[in-house]
C-alpha cells in the first residue's frame, strides 16, 4: 500500500529528470550556434574586406591608367577586425584578426602604390591620385584617407 506523499514526490523527481534532460540537450546546441555565428561573422567581415580591397586596387588602376594628375575619391565601409592596411610596392594588404588567427588579404595592382589608410572600422573616403614620380622615372599612385 502507498503513501499519499510517495506519489507526488515521485511525479516532481520525473519532472526534474525530463527538465534535467532537456537542459543537457539545450546545452550542446548553444555552442553550435554560438560557433556557428562567429564562424559566419568572420566570413562575412573577410567578403567585406575583399570588396574594399577590390574598390581601392580598381580606382587606383583606373587613375594609373588615365596618368598624371588623374583623382578618384571613393567611399567605403571598413568592418571591424582590421588590424592594419598597408599600401606599398604595388600591393594593398588588409591584416584581418579572426578567432582562428590573423590572415592576410592582398590584392595587387598594376602600379606601384604610396600612401596609407587608417585601420578603424565605418566609412573612409579613400583617395586615389596618380603623379609622375621622378625617381622611378613612372606614374605612380597615392592612396589615402580624406579628411572630412
Amino acid at each position: 500500500m502507498k503513501k499519499r506523499g510517495q506519489s507526488k514526490a515521485q511525479v516532481s523527481m520525473e519532472f526534474l529528470l525530463v527538465v534535467g534532460f532537456a537542459f543537457l540537450m539545450t546545452v550542446p546546441l548553444i555552442i553550435i550556434f554560438y560557433q556557428q555565428s562567429q564562424s559566419i561573422n568572420t566570413e562575412v567581415s573577410a567578403s567585406q574586406v575583399d570588396k574594399v580591397a577590390s574598390e581601392i586596387r580598381d580606382a587606383a588602376d583606373e587613375v594609373y591608367y588615365m596618368g598624371s594628375p588623374s583623382k578618384k575619391t571613393i567611399t567605403v565601409f571598413m568592418p571591424e577586425g582590421i588590424k592594419g592596411v598597408n599600401v606599398g610596392g604595388n600591393r594593398i594588404l588588409f591584416l584581418i584578426d579572426s578567432p582562428n588567427g590573423d590572415y592576410d588579404i592582398v590584392k595587387w595592382t598594376a602600379t606601384n602604390l604610396t600612401g596609407s589608410l587608417m585601420n578603424y572600422s565605418g566609412i573612409h573616403h579613400v583617395s586615389a591620385e596618380s603623379y609622375f614620380n621622378t625617381s622611378l622615372n613612372s606614374t605612380c599612385v597615392r592612396i589615402s584617407d580624406v579628411s572630412q
